[in-house]
């Protein structure tokens, strides 16, 4: 797997004298300008892996497209469930990244699978046990969710598949819980994990991202993951309180040097900013159920009255 790993994510460097082909260009920054974006030529074995079908479905290309040289063929079953057993390792996590994010057959694969809690509950309890993982770690599995929260069928997927028991969860029981509804509850515990801890923005983004857009598609949330999207919003709107009055106090107090004013005023207006944008998407969240899912959440509103 490590020796996959390296293959497929290896890049060589183009020299400066060589041309530039514009299919092997990898940003690594969304903002840097394409100039100075480092250029790579093209992996085959990533390609190879990006363009791997499933064993079961016919050789021939299903729109007709001829393709272009030897096509990688694997059991789509096969390694979904060997995924689902091995997630607990770091090198598994990036395999799985690796696939839903660069073989849309992979991806649509994993979409259409009934039994979706073979691969998220070990997402999920990896997302709970989060100050054990490093934040690359936490990065990758966010990011595998909001890959796949960006369909609409895995959204309603989710919240209809119960869950008898989530032995690994300490903090309270959770019995006949749907797959969304504790969805809901780790991503609003990483949430709050990140803010005592790690403070990282992106993480934060991340996590509300996938939240925004399991909104319109919640389904009898339960009354536990409710109350936490609900505690979250009262959580964020107290922080964003205590900084503006913060913001107000500090430039009172230093009237007097204008520009000690100027550096307090920046700093502080920054992190506003970014409580302002928090507090904005959890409400768009809220929104988004009360607007779209209305009556099939009673424990929301229950929640917010």
């Amino acid at each position: 797997l490590l020796v996959l790993l390296i293959l497929i994510h290896y890049r060589k460097c183009i020299s400066m004298n060589e041309s530039i082909p514009t299919d092997g260009v990898y940003m690594s920054d969304s903002n840097t300008n394409v100039k100075d974006a480092p250029a790579f030529h093209e992996n085959p074995y990533c390609k190879a892996l990006n363009n791997a079908k499933d064993i079961q479905f016919d050789h021939a290309d299903v729109e007709g497209n001829a393709q272009n040289g030897p096509v990688v063929r694997l059991s789509f079953a096969l390694l979904f469930d060997a995924l689902g057993t091995c997630l607990k390792d770091e090198s598994s996590v990036l395999l799985l990244y690796s696939l839903v994010h660069g073989n849309c057959d992979f991806q649509e694969y994993v979409l259409v699978r009934t039994d979706l809690d073979t691969l998220l509950m070990p997402i999920l309890e990896m997302l709970y046990n989060a100050s054990r993982k490093t934040s690359n770690q936490i990065y990758m599995l966010l990011i595998i969710l909001l890959i796949l929260s960006q369909d609409s069928t895995f959204n309603a997927s989710v919240h209809k598949l119960v869950l008898p028991s989530v032995p690994w969860y300490q903090e309270r029981l959770m019995h006949q819980t749907s797959l969304g509804s504790l969805m809901v509850v780790i991503l609003i515990r990483t949430i709050k994990y990140n803010l005592s801890k790690l403070r990282d923005v992106y993480l934060h983004t991340n996590c509300l991202a996938i939240l925004a857009n399991m909104g319109p598609h919640a389904h009898r949330l339960s009354a536990y993951a409710s109350q936490r999207l609900v505690s979250l919003f009262d959580m964020l709107s107290r922080k964003y309180a205590k900084l503006a009055e913060l913001k107000n106090d500090k430039a009172l107090k230093v009237m007097s040097d204008q520009m000690e004013a100027d550096i307090i005023s920046d700093d502080t207006s920054t992190e506003l900013h970014i409580y302002t944008d928090f507090l904005r998407i959890v409400l768009e969240i809220i929104n988004a159920i009360l607007t779209y899912a209305l009556p099939r959440n009673p424990e929301v509103v229950y929640a917010i009255l």
